[in-house]
């Protein structure tokens, strides 16, 4: 049973499921005992873990080790009756769904077109000719792979599309919008510019760099794109701000781009305990 330290209070017509994460199921066998959590329990969440894999499993403060789902719950009145109707299914049990007629499934042999490595040689995953134009997994590596913040990073191009989310994100920061205000009246005075910095086609540039707006989204958005790729492999703290730096500033990115590789799931289950953090 693992201690968490934390207490919740629930909205009125709910309850709490503390239900497994996904990556620890597949990857390290770990399932959730119990998990129901009433309204009116105020005491500390203790989770009770069960590890049906082969090694030991270590935790400590921080970890991320099971989802907290909030779900409505009907508190209806019970009513006793004679009977409860016809139903397909009636009064057999185990196992009696099974009966109805199935569709069979054939399997044939695919030559592998993609193999996506990782560090443990069992989580290798294989992918056919047939996977590669609607599999989930293929897509979004490909959406990854061809967004506009990643190839800008690498090739220092950038879609029109993304130029004007960048404006958008702009005219919601009023300090993004003084200091722009301030270049072109500057500029449209004959008066001198500071420094390192640049007004054009309603974009601000620091140092030759895109001035992005305090908009948590959009930095984010950039910070993903330029760390998640499974096929370049998931960059650490330094790498990723290098790549980042490369095209866009703002201010505290270089927390902020620490932040989210720290909170990278793929990362955190991928690195060995008692090893440095990534980056």
């Amino acid at each position: 049973m693992v201690e968490t330290g934390i207490a919740i209070g629930l909205p009125e017509g709910t309850y709490g499921r503390v239900a497994a994460r996904s990556g620890m199921a597949s990857k390290m066998g770990i399932a959730v005992g119990g998990g129901v959590i009433d309204r009116d329990y105020t005491g500390e969440i203790k989770v009770i873990l069960r590890n049906h894999g082969e090694a030991d499993s270590l935790y400590k403060g921080g970890d991320r080790i099971v989802q907290h789902i909030i779900e409505k719950i009907a508190n209806t009145d019970a009513m006793e009756v004679n009977d409860l109707g016809v139903m397909e299914q009636g009064k057999m049990g185990f196992g009696s769904s099974d009966l109805n007629t199935k569709r069979s499934i054939s399997a044939k042999d695919e030559e592998v077109k993609i193999c996506v490595l990782h560090v443990e040689t069992s989580e290798n995953e294989f992918f056919s000719a047939a996977d590669m134009g609607y599999h989930a997994r293929l897509m979004k590596e490909r959406e990854m792979l061809s967004s506009t913040h990643v190839n800008a990073a690498r090739t220092g191009t950038m879609s029109d599309a993304f130029m004007d989310k960048i404006r958008m994100a702009g005219r919601k920061d009023e300090k993004w919008q003084n200091r722009g205000r301030e270049l072109v009246r500057l500029r449209e005075g004959g008066k001198k510019i500071p420094d390192k910095w640049i007004e054009k086609d309603g974009l601000l540039y620091y140092k030759n760099r895109l001035y992005i707006a305090e908009n948590e989204a959009l930095q984010t958005e950039i910070a993903q794109g330029c760390h998640d790729s499974v096929v370049a492999g998931h960059f650490g703290q330094e790498k990723t701000i290098a790549i980042v730096t490369r095209n866009f500033y703002w201010k505290g990115l270089a927390e902020c781009i620490r932040d989210y590789v720290r909170s990278c799931d793929e990362c955190q289950h991928g690195k060995s305990y008692g090893m440095p953090s990534t980056g």
